[in-house]
């Protein structure tokens, strides 16, 4: 197993999030996201999410960061959801392939009992096959599909949701 850790996000690890994400959406089929951001406009999201549990945390190894994760709140301000949360994570391409996206996932998983949520969704693109493929064998379930729903431009495809019951979660 890889030496990993990880911790929340400081302000000093934003230019790298930002850096990792717009490596993202230069290969294109990962985010629908389609532009870069500058770290600017990354920092209302930043800002966002410095409130547990829905904290930026990075993930590192030898004080590298190599990857995120954070928690957005499904259907925002709706009682009855206020225990799911929609999990999106992000892994610098040198670092895949190396067991980082199922620590990361793991830690995700960790971090969202500890604060209480039930379930984890993720969405995705379809095209994604690595990350479906991560999903499964973190224990997500296929919910269904947005067929042809992302623009990419020179294609179509779907977005796929998916979800898991956490294991340590209350009723």
């Amino acid at each position: 197993m890889i030496e990993a850790t990880h911790r929340p996000a400081t302000e000093a690890d934003l230019p790298q999030l930002v850096a990792i994400y717009n490596a993202i959406i230069a290969e294109g089929g990962f985010s629908a996201d389609l532009e870069p951001y500058t770290l600017e406009q990354r920092r209302s999201w930043f800002d966002a999410h410095q409130q547990s549990p829905f904290l930026i945390h990075v993930v590192e190894i030898d004080r590298q960061v190599l990857g995120y994760f954070y928690f957005s709140p499904w259907r925002s301000g709706r009682a009855a959801m206020r225990r799911v949360a929609e999990v999106s994570y992000y892994l610098a391409r040198e670092a895949r392939g190396k067991g980082l996206g199922r620590f990361m996932l793991e830690q995700a998983q960790q971090v969202a009992v500890a604060a209480n949520l039930n379930y984890l969704l993720a969405i995705l693109l379809a095209t994604h096959i690595g990350s479906r493929t991560l999903l499964e064998k973190g224990g997500f379930t296929l919910a269904g599909e947005l067929p042809e729903i992302a623009d990419l431009g020179e294609q179509r495809c779907g977005q796929l949701i998916m979800y898991k019951k956490l294991v340590g979660a209350e009723k």
